[in-house]
């Protein structure tokens, strides 16, 4: 069996700010480039406006108070610089790529842009009318309208999982809120900051020079995204007008946490129901109906939630048949105990996924920013070593009966109905 790696051989090495806060590591002396985070507390549970948490979280790095963004652009461009924002309901985090010997050069100009973003309209507008145009895009999209009715079904459309954007929110983002918005939640104290790839001395030494005298808030909190309660299972269509194919999303919100030894078991579980190529879905749906291309399971984690799901992109005509056959794999689950071959195999994926996650230092970087912002811990590394050693197929199907049984299920439909 492939093993997982010691938990204290995946944590970074953390360098002490002026202010306090931790500086997080992820050195390679084999890399000349660099990818430097900033991580904040201001995803869109916080937004007081539609869609300004990601408006904020892009806005910012396009202009400086000493640089207009014409001139930060020609800056990123001429040095072959990337930047790409990522931004969910809890955290918003920006990478940086570039260069070991480019960084003399870009930290004041990062400095300019944290401390003095100027946010120009012109830029806003621009953001603003893809933000419409894209969202306009996804309601046209099967794939993207099951996952939100899905949402919305567990969490209800007030929580931050269950609400979601339409174009008019486009239009009514202000450029104010957005400007507010940053102000309130990406104050530079309190960036958590993960620097990994060509780290040295004179670097730490530099970075903590330019953001590591912010002092950080006393009142900034972090949300919790747990629901109100485990919503019954529910049923929701939506047929989108034009569409040529339909997407079936089948799943529940758990009740296990991350840190609960069956989680870890469910997470073996999950791969064996649709986790890899060789799963179960994927030789009914795909390799013996022809129904996808692909189908596949997931448990995803969030802060004080966990969300159980399959998804499969379906013809129009197979949305009944391929709903019928995940149920069919969700109570073979429950009825017949996983064969040990069976088992032995998922544990080698499981464990090789596992390590893929980790290979390298950019990897591990992105992992530590995901599981900050979920408050996960590497004792769900040592849940996960322990379950690959340990469970049965009793343990799975145990599991199976608490909670992947077919009637704790909620479906939705979108597309060609």
């Amino acid at each position: 069996m492939i093993s997982i790696p010691p938990t204290d051989d995946l944590r970074p090495r953390c360098h002490r700010l002026a202010n306090g806060r931790n500086l997080y590591c992820f050195p390679s002396e084999s890399t000349e480039l660099v990818k430097l985070d900033f991580v904040s507390e201001s995803g869109s549970a916080y937004q007081k406006q539609s869609l300004c948490a990601a408006a904020a979280n892009r806005l910012y790095t396009v202009a400086g108070g000493n640089m207009s963004s014409a001139a930060v652009s020609e800056f990123f461009d001429f040095r072959g610089i990337i930047v790409d924002s990522n931004n969910n309901a809890t955290h918003c985090s920006t990478s940086f790529y570039t260069l070991r010997r480019h960084l003399e050069e870009f930290l004041p100009v990062l400095d300019d842009l944290v401390h003095n973003p100027t946010f120009p309209e012109e830029d806003f507008e621009i953001h603003r009318r893809d933000r419409k145009q894209k969202i306009a895009a996804a309601q046209l999209r099967s794939s993207d309208m099951a996952r939100r009715l899905f949402y919305s079904a567990l969490f209800g459309p007030s929580h931050p999982l269950g609400r979601y954007a339409v174009p008019d929110d486009a239009d009514r983002l202000s450029l104010e809120a957005v400007k507010q918005h940053y102000a309130e939640r990406h104050r530079a104290g309190d960036l958590t900051i993960v620097l990994s790839g060509h780290v040295d001395d004179k670097l730490l030494a530099a970075i903590d020079d330019r953001f590591g005298h912010d002092i950080p808030s006393a009142n900034l909190y972090r949300v919790s995204l747990a629901a109100s309660s485990v919503p019954d299972p529910a049923r929701c269509d939506m047929p989108i007008a034009g569409s040529v194919q339909a997407t079936v999303r089948v799943g529940r919100l758990l009740t296990l946490t991350w840190d609960d030894p069956d989680y870890a078991k469910l997470m073996i579980l999950v791969t064996i129901l649709g986790g890899y190529f060789g799963s179960r879905l994927m030789s009914n749906l795909r390799e013996d109906k022809g129904y996808t291309y692909g189908i596949y399971a997931r448990t995803q984690i969030y802060r004080g939630a966990i969300v159980f799901y399959t998804s499969a992109d379906v013809a129009g005509n197979a949305v009944e048949t391929a709903e019928k056959e995940i149920l069919f794999e969700l109570q073979r689950l429950v009825d017949e105990p996983v064969p040990e071959e069976e088992l032995a195999l998922v544990r080698t994926v499981l464990a090789g996924d596992f390590l893929r996650s980790v290979d390298g230092i950019f990897e591990r970087s992105v992992r530590f920013i995901d599981m900050w912002g979920t408050d996960v811990t590497e004792r769900l590394t040592d849940n996960l070593r322990l379950a690959l050693e340990t469970t049965t197929p009793a343990d799975l199907q145990r599991l199976a009966v608490t909670h992947l049984a077919p009637s704790m299920m909620t479906v939705c439909r979108a597309g060609n109905l």
